[in-house]
């Protein structure tokens, strides 16, 4: 596992704003093909200059092919603010694994594979990110029915109990420091609370519950996963702790959060509401709630 701190220098304004949420902008499964949509293009540049860290969560690319690495790059080097990922089961596809992910990182992305990250901002607080892309496996018996192959899928789930245990560790280090914002960042979901209209029979393939076992043992300010495409964008772990699908195809497109550690998390609507077209995108509009949202439970 590697452990990363990245320092940025203080402003010289003198601006203390340790009482500040820490605001990031999050994305997941951009599947870039052969294009890169002009409207993702905008939100991204708007979510850029409004946020303190962006977070994408995997399937970057729709087939793990070279081209389409080089759509990611030419779409994320114009970022100027840190970027964190993980890849998605898509990113893995091709057979230039190793090609992709140097792509990938020389547009200035950290990729997270069971590793602790940390990011110290200008006004002196620090943000933490444990990312691992995580498994299917299922959520029997914690939160399915037991149809058939749940408990066979659970049985034979040797990866999810590998990627559950690199989570572990990584949420273990970040645990040793003192943090304004706790992140999770995967790509597999970690409850059933997200996955929506998605067919019963294929929560298997989706995620699985160790992963959220794993994080209601942890002080985690925010869950961010992908992947779950008939979704919904407001869960919860079995513990309470806030999960957010934010796939692309739940989201519309980049979704701002306000963290304020161990209280709540915002959904932040304003900021892209200059750049969004409101036909194609079902995107949430200000004082408007999500349904999926758990009752009682504000803003997590």
């Amino acid at each position: 596992m590697i452990v990363t701190e990245i320092e940025t220098h203080p402003k010289t304004t003198g601006e203390q704003d340790g009482n500040r949420p820490v605001r990031i902008g999050a994305i997941g499964d951009l599947h870039l093909h052969d294009e890169i949509p002009a409207q993702l293009t905008r939100e991204m540049r708007a979510v850029d200059s409004q946020v303190d860290l962006v977070v994408i969560a995997g399937d970057i690319t729709d087939g793990g092919r070279l081209p389409e690495g080089e759509l990611a790059y030419e779409l994320l080097c114009e970022i100027k603010t840190p970027m964190i990922a993980v890849l998605g089961n898509h990113d893995r596809r091709g057979p230039r694994r190793v090609a992709l992910r140097k792509l990938i990182e020389s547009a200035g992305v950290k990729l997270l594979d069971g590793d602790a990250y940390m990011h110290d901002l200008p006004d002196g607080r620090r943000i933490g990110v444990a990312g691992v892309g995580g498994y299917g496996g299922g959520f029997w018996p914690e939160e399915t029915p037991d149809i058939p192959g749940a408990r066979l899928s659970k049985a034979v789930g040797v990866r999810a109990r590998r990627e559950a245990a690199r989570l572990e560790s990584a949420l273990n280090v970040l645990a040793r420091h003192q943090l304004d914002a706790v992140i999770v960042l995967l790509h597999y979901a970690p409850t059933t609370s997200t996955l929506g209209d998605e067919p019963l029979l294929k929560y298997w393939m989706l995620g699985n519950s160790l992963l959220g076992r794993v994080i209601d043992q942890h002080n985690v300010d925010l869950v961010i996963h992908g992947h779950a495409h008939l979704g919904n964008e407001y869960g919860q772990t079995p513990g309470g702790t806030p999960v957010r699908n934010v796939a692309a195809h739940v989201t519309g497109g980049p979704v701002i959060y306000d963290i304020v550690r161990g209280k709540h998390v915002d959904t932040v609507h304003n900021v892209l509401l200059s750049v969004r077209d409101p036909n194609m995108n079902p995107i949430l509009h200000s004082g408007e709630s999500d349904p999926h949202q758990p009752p009682g439970v504000p803003g997590r």
